[in-house]
């Protein structure tokens, strides 16, 4: 019987280390396996993985703070300034002819109420001239004369002693109407008129339909205008000097210490003086720091309306 023969000594060794080198390397791959699985366990996995592995939380509305409103400031508390009762007022007269002498006064940067003649060839321009410098515009309203040798040169804007209600009314108006931003009413010439309580009565209830003022020129120391207006309870005031009725440079002067005595003594001084060239370049040379302190719109001086008065008045009317 034959004998078989095995397999050669270096191929069983060959065989043996392959072997051996196969078993090595899966103990390896065992191994390194092994401690992945260790570091997976003992790193906690980044923020993604957990959120994917958590269960969904449910979160509140996010709650939004808003500022509260910041509170508006807190208004001044504001006081009606009373208007002064005493000082010098000045009145410029017969304004409308003299628009050069008109922008000198104003010129001047002192309160001053402009008192046009309403039928004055320039008596429109200058009230919005005056109006547009900030100062008071007033009616100088014609009224009929004591003097035959002015009281036969009256125009058509002139208010006098033959004319009825509906006449003076009428007129009066029409006056109004030539003359814009006119707050008040003085009268020009009237020392006829002024002494006549009944056309004065006339007067005061268009002023009080109005809404206006009325300053007693005073050009007759009979006038009743200025106490018919009290009575009807208009504001009101009544002229204390007149600056030029003497142009004289000495008599002008008298005339303004006057007016600067009557205001240290606490008293209402309106003065009126007209656009005469000395009147206006006295005013231009003599006002004084003083004087100017003492200068105060003329709405300062007039004596307050009466609601009563008005009322009685109005009771007292015809219907």
């Amino acid at each position: 019987m034959a004998i078989k023969k095995g397999l050669p000594s270096w191929l069983t060794v060959t065989l043996f280390l392959l072997l051996a080198a196969l078993m090595a390397f899966a103990m390896i791959l065992e191994m390194s396996d092994a401690r992945k699985k260790i570091a997976a366990v003992q790193t906690p996995p980044p923020p993604q993985a957990v959120a994917r592995h958590k269960q969904p939380v449910t979160r509140a509305a996010p709650v939004i703070v808003r500022p509260k409103p910041a509170k508006p400031p807190a208004k001044p508390v504001t006081t009606a300034v009373p208007m002064p009762d005493a000082g010098i007022s000045l009145i410029l007269d017969d304004v409308g002819y003299d628009v050069p002498a008109l922008r000198r006064i104003l010129r001047l940067h002192v309160p001053v109420a402009i008192s046009v003649i309403p039928d004055a060839p320039y008596a429109r321009q200058s009230a919005i001239i005056a109006h547009r410098a900030d100062q008071m515009v007033m009616l100088h309203l014609p009224m009929q004369p004591e003097s035959e040798k002015y009281a036969h040169n009256m125009s058509s804007a002139f208010l006098h002693a033959d004319m009825d209600q509906a006449e003076l009314r009428s007129t009066f108006i029409s006056d109004l109407a030539l003359v814009p931003y006119v707050q008040g009413v003085n009268n020009h010439m009237g020392s006829a008129l002024t002494q006549m309580e009944q056309p004065m009565r006339w007067v005061m209830q268009v002023c009080m339909e109005q809404g206006l003022f009325f300053v007693d020129s005073k050009t007759s120391a009979s006038s009743v205008a200025g106490r018919i207006a009290s009575e009807m309870g208009l504001e009101r005031a009544n002229r204390r000097f007149f600056l030029d009725h003497d142009l004289d440079p000495n008599a002008l002067k008298i005339a303004w210490e006057k007016a600067r005595v009557c205001a240290r003594k606490g008293h209402r001084c309106i003065i009126i003086g007209h656009p005469h060239p000395e009147t206006v370049a006295f005013l231009e040379q003599h006002l004084s720091a003083d004087d100017r302190a003492m200068i105060v719109p003329l709405k300062g001086l007039l004596h307050p309306a009466s609601a009563q008065s008005r009322l009685e008045h109005m009771a007292n009317l015809q219907p």
